[in-house]
């Protein structure tokens, strides 16, 4: 009996053990969890860009600013909920006291596309100036963009992330907690804060106050091309009535053209440096200064390309889009020994090549080639698929095959084991679009050898244009 009993409490023991393990093993996977949700959350950030922001007047009723959303996320899912703040102003008499403590935020934003250029990713925020208390008007305002949308992850995105996590599963399980966030609320939300803030401005040329305004305090520009940079003058009736002069900066700007309500100032991205405008009203002496700095950058693709070939007989579409460049502006130069010289006065570059060889890609801004922005590709007859074999783990039988096929209008017919495997392939992966390219991820198990040590792998692959590959690998099967 005694025995018995302690048999039972050593049992008893083992059981309570186990219990405290799972839980522990329970909060550690939690925690696991919120980790990977914290990672989700940041590298959703990355997933959408605002470019090409730009504001005008043109309607005196508005205030337009205009801007790119670019990304990787379902066409028709975003959603703006924008945000125009600056601080309290308290008019006491004749004085007014500026509170940075408090903010006071306009309550009617309308975001809408902007189709006037055909642009799907190009959107524009109307603020009707006129409705806006006059204590707040040419004061600076921050601008929040919140941007809802449902993220459309692509493989390119899929293999860097890999790559950076050094497995495919966590990337997985990113993507199922992706998923089961956007599924919960109906989208993805974050915050897009622009740089610098922009400032509303009343058009009236009869007001008292005279005024020369940028309308940000930073202007980003592209190393080695001609820039334009507006800004705005108030207060006066005709160009006759003001004067305007550099008071620094003078090396960076080349021409002056004024105008009202709009001028401009031009230059070359050659430097970095800070400008001042000096107003003067003529028939008061009243002056208004004004500074912005200009930033030169290195000029930059919007798009990533990827592609190292294109093929015969199959349409190629090559985007030029320059950050910071209005698309207008861009034209393209194709060249080589597999096509006809041609310029495309366009930022798409569509070819149709019939032979072997190179074509070249050149971006031009406003006619004018731009240093860093040339693609040179090889021009290929379409090639087999290609299956690629890779070991998931150390010492481990368990195998993750890739399959890519080319072509814009290819994929894969059929994927066939014919021996070396043990049960059947499971897709990891469906089936995805990564530029002229199509990628699928299978996984399965090495069947045991026969004889040695090494396990024999052959797989046959057939794709939409009848072409076909069969595999022909070893392995080192563990024990």
């Amino acid at each position: 009996m005694k025995k018995v009993e302690v048999y039972f409490l050593i049992n008893l023991g083992a059981i309570l053990s186990l219990f405290a393990i799972e839980g522990e093993l329970s909060i550690y996977m939690q925690r696991q969890d919120d980790i990977l949700k914290n990672v989700a959350q940041d590298k959703l950030q990355t997933l959408v860009e605002i470019s090409n922001v730009e504001s005008n007047y043109d309607d005196s009723d508005y205030y337009r600013l205009f801007f790119n959303v670019e990304g990787q996320y379902e066409q028709g899912s975003i959603q703006f909920e924008p945000s125009f703040t600056t601080s309290i102003v308290e008019v006491e008499g004749d004085s007014i006291k500026v509170d940075d403590s408090f903010v006071w935020e306009l309550d009617s934003i309308e975001v809408v596309p902007f189709t006037e250029e055909g642009d799907e990713n190009r959107y524009v925020a109307k603020v009707k100036v006129t409705s806006i208390e006059e204590t707040y008007l040419n004061q600076p305002f921050d601008v929040n963009l919140g941007v809802k949308f449902i993220p459309d992850i692509d493989t390119v995105t899929y293999a860097q992330w890999t790559k950076a996590f050094g497995d495919y599963t966590v990337t997985d399980k990113l993507l199922e907690i992706i998923d089961a966030e956007v599924s919960s609320k109906g989208s993805f939300e974050m915050i897009r804060e622009f740089d610098t803030p922009i400032t509303l401005i009343y058009m009236d040329g009869q007001q008292a106050e005279f005024f020369v305004l940028f309308d940000k305090e930073k202007y980003t520009v592209l190393k080695g091309l001609d820039w334009e940079i507006p800004f705005s003058i108030g207060g006066v009736n005709s160009e006759a009535d003001f004067n305007i002069e550099i008071s620094g900066g003078k090396d960076l700007v080349s021409e002056t053209q004024t105008g009202l309500p709009r001028s401009f100032i031009k230059g070359k991205g050659l430097s970095d440096g800070t400008i001042e405008i000096v107003g003067l009203r003529k028939r008061d002496k009243k002056s208004s200064v004004t500074k912005a700095k200009v930033v030169v950058v290195d000029p930059q693709y919007s798009t990533l390309n990827e592609d190292k070939e294109i093929y015969i007989g199959e349409q190629y579409v090559f985007d030029s889009r320059v950050k910071d460049v209005d698309r207008d502006r861009i034209s393209v130069k194709v060249s080589g020994s597999a096509v006809n010289s041609k310029t495309f006065n366009s930022f798409e570059a569509k070819l149709k090549p019939k032979s072997r060889g190179k074509v070249k890609f050149e971006t031009f801004v406003d006619g004018r080639a731009v240093k860093g922005l040339s693609r040179e590709l090889a021009v290929k007859k379409i090639p087999p698929p290609k299956l690629e074999f890779k070991r998931m783990g150390k010492g481990t039988n368990n195998m993750l095959l890739t399959v890519t096929t080319y072509g814009n209008k290819n994929g894969k017919k059929a994927v066939v084991p014919l021996s070396g495997i043990y049960g059947k392939l499971e897709e990891e992966q469906a089936e995805k679009r990564v530029g002229n390219r199509r990628v699928v991820k299978y996984s399965f198990e090495m069947d045991e050898p026969q004889f040695g040590t090494t396990t024999e792998i052959r797989i046959k692959v057939l794709d939409k244009y009848k072409a076909e590959t069969i595999s022909d690998n070893e392995f080192e099967y563990y024990d």
